[in-house]
Parts: structure tokens; sequence; C-alpha cells
């Protein structure tokens, strides 16, 4: 099964991107965002402001804004006709589909005991599994553990429903590579609901956008734990599923599992979407990525995106003392344990050579 999402990517890679290729920015076309957006805390960088980045208009293209924005879309892919659906988008479709009108049950199964369960399925399945471990640790590798320690929170990931960790680490690591430009796997340009979950339901488009990464995740898929965790991802869900309808009933079944795996769906995908739309900058990244404070609540952090983009190695987002981030103080309590070693921090002379400067008026 295709992972349903891909969160929010390395360079090399996997380190620091060069300081050169940032500060000058990459050329983001198809887009265009204005000098301000909502909630600015500093200019927008200089490469993606008006007629620097605006898109090149095509025969019959129609432009929109992007609601309480001011990034422009050009719109190249149909969302649902006409395009060819293949088999694999059909079971993405039935599955996501199903989840959602499973949640129509929450209100008449609702009791304090599956709030509980759905409160602490969603802390272990979207901040250890997905924010901490998929992002920060697979993807990143912004600090290590040991090895029984790592499969046991990518596991965690697993129950998310978002995917097994090879093809998420790779889609996570394709986005950062080519973000926000036309190879972005789910980029803004093609608008709000492509950028939140439409990529997901086109498998066609989706794989040409990752044929060039097709070896971004080596690093797990030289090991057997993340190949049979691939192999055997679905058998994950169902079990997963069951056990938690056997020890808690349909409506342990229905919190703990359908509404919990929607919850998290959507705060990751708000990553993908809001995050690159609404929100302000404090680094030049060259791209639209935004530091977006509900996000940044609703994720454990990570909605401070534009930090992340500028120190996609760092393994701590909220930067500033006031960003909160519960998934940096899971790798602290990790290295006061001794578990976490090799934590990645930006220095203060690289935050200010990336740090936006306010402009001062003539």
């Amino acid at each position: 099964m295709a992972a349903f999402v891909s969160g929010v990517c390395s360079g090399s890679f996997l380190e620091q991107r060069s300081l050169s290729s940032v500060s000058t920015g990459k050329r983001v076309s198809g887009v265009r965002v204005a000098r301000t957006v909502r909630a600015v805390a500093a200019p927008v960088p200089q490469e993606t402001r008006e007629g620097k980045a605006k898109p090149q208009r095509k025969t019959g293209e129609v432009l929109h804004k992007i609601f309480n924005s001011d990034v422009e879309v050009r719109r190249d892919i149909p969302y649902w006709s006409p395009r060819k659906w293949v088999s694999k988008d059909w079971v993405i479709m039935a599955f996501v589909l199903g989840i959602h009108l499973t949640c129509l049950a929450v209100p008449f199964t609702m009791s304090w005991t599956n709030v509980a369960l759905f409160t602490v399925m969603y802390i272990i399945t979207g901040m250890l599994g997905i924010t901490l471990t998929y992002h920060r640790l697979l993807s990143h590798r912004a600090f290590k553990v040991p090895k029984p320690v790592e499969y046991f929170l990518a596991y965690c990931g697993v129950l998310s429903c978002q995917g097994d960790p090879i093809t998420w680490v790779k889609d996570h690591r394709h986005h950062h590579k080519y973000c926000d430009t036309d190879q972005d796997v789910h980029s803004p340009f093609e608008g709000f609901w492509w950028s939140h979950a439409g990529w997901l339901l086109n498998t066609d488009e989706r794989h040409k956008r990752l044929e060039p990464s097709a070896n971004l995740a080596a690093d797990l898929d030289s090991q057997p734990f993340y190949k049979f965790i691939k192999k055997t991802y679905f058998m994950h869900l169902v079990l997963s599923g069951a056990l938690l309808w056997s020890l808690f009933g349909w409506g342990g079944f229905v919190w703990g599992f359908a509404f919990r795996a929607v919850w998290v769906y959507h705060i990751t995908w708000f990553v993908n979407s809001a995050s690159h739309v609404w929100g302000y900058q404090s680094y030049n990244t060259g791209d639209i990525s935004m530091n977006n404070w509900w996000v940044g609540i609703l994720a454990f952090g990570e909605g401070w995106h534009n930090n992340h983009h500028a120190f996609e190695y760092s393994a701590r987002h909220g930067l500033e003392w006031w960003q909160y981030d519960p998934t940096w103080w899971c790798v602290r309590l990790l290295q006061m344990c001794g578990l976490a070693t090799n934590v990645k921090l930006p220095s203060e002379a690289a935050k200010e050579r990336l740090a936006i400067k306010a402009e001062t008026p003539n």
C-alpha cells in the first residue's frame, strides 16, 4: 500500500545544504509569494518576491490565489477528471474515504476512556512515530539512537497508517531535494488541495515526479527490518486495528484507530500544505516554507517549517524559546537518558547567515 503521507528532507541532503545555494535561493516556478504574508515577522526572501518568481502563463492556464494568501497557483493537473485512475488510486481512495466515514461514529461512541485512548495513540503515532522518528530521525538523521530503540520508535510510525518507513522517507527526502518546484511531489503550485492530499490520489503523477529519487532511502532499504515492514505493511494495520477493537470494543476502534488516524493524517498534511502557504519566514531558504504557529501546536513542533527548511539536519525545529516543540523535548529526554547521540543543531553563526534582515525604511 502506498504511503498515505509525506510529511515534512535533506541533503548532502542528509546534512546541511550548501550555504551558497541557500542564500541565493532556488528559482521557484509556478508560484509568486508577495512581499508580505500573514503574521509576518520578517520580509519574504528576495528570490521569492514579486517579479522574481512569477509563473509563466500558458495558453488557457488559469491562475488563482490560495485563500487568504498571496500564493498564486498554476493548476496543471486535474484533481478528479479527466485523468487516468489506476487501481492503486482506487485502493487509496477507498481506504482514506472509509476511515473518514468511520469517524461519523465518533459522537456516538464518546467516553472518557476513548478520549484517553485517542490522546495516547495520537502521541504514540503522531509525535513518537511520525515527527520524532519518520521525520527527524530517519529522514534527516538529526540524531542517533541504538537500533532497538530506532526500530521500536519506527514501529510507532507504522501504526500511524501513513505508510512504511522506506516509502515515507523517500517521499520526504524528495520533497526537500525539489522543494517548491514542479518536481516537488506535493507542490503548492498545483493548489492547496493537491499539496494537502490530492497528490496521494494520483499514482501516475506521483511516480513520475519521484522517479529521479528511487534511491533516496537506500540507507533504510538495506536493512532487513525496514524491508520486512514494507513487505508486510498492511498486515500491521489490520492487526493493530483488530487489537484495539478486541481490547476496547467498537468505540475504542473508532477513537483509537480511525479518528486518531484521520486526525494525524490532516495534521501531517497541513505541514505540507498550510506550512507552505500561511505564516512567516525567518530564514532565507529559497522556497516558500513558512513558520505556522497553529500547525506547530497540532504537529508537535513541525509547524516551524521555515526553520526546518533552513536547517534540515536540526533535531530542534522551534529555534526560539517561545516556539512550542515537544518533539525536541523528546530528543532531549532521550539524550539525558544516554539514548540519543550526535544530536545536530544549527550554530548561531549559521542562523545569522540565513536570517532575513528587516528592511530599513528609506
